[in-house]
């Protein structure tokens, strides 16, 4: 079985790849072949790739690590509604009276 990146290299059991569509990395479990198509399991995601929608990681090429920053419950509402940032809000010191609130 030979399977082959998008750029038409050969992979290998044990090599780096990234998967083009969603680029979730990872090396390579097993390569396996059905229906005429190569199929690569990755360790990552432990699921089954098809080998030309994956692309070999160079010597040179390092796989890009995903910060694991931590987002609380209010940021990742917001987040998933387009706002990007939570807007720094000051209180008034001032009593409600002419001039001052709603209108």
């Amino acid at each position: 079985m030979m399977a082959r990146d998008v750029r038409n290299r050969i992979i290998k059991k044990g090599s780096l790849v990234q998967y083009i569509g969603t680029r979730t990395q990872g090396k390579v479990e097993e390569i396996s072949t059905n229906n005429n198509r190569t199929w690569v399991r990755i360790d990552s995601t432990g699921l089954l790739y098809r080998s030309d929608y994956l692309e070999l990681f160079d010597g040179q090429q390092q796989p890009q690590k995903k910060s694991k920053k931590k987002m609380s419950i209010k940021e990742k509402v917001l987040r998933s509604r387009g706002f990007r940032s939570i807007a720094p809000t000051e209180i008034s010191d001032h009593n409600d009276g002419p001039g001052y609130g709603g209108g």
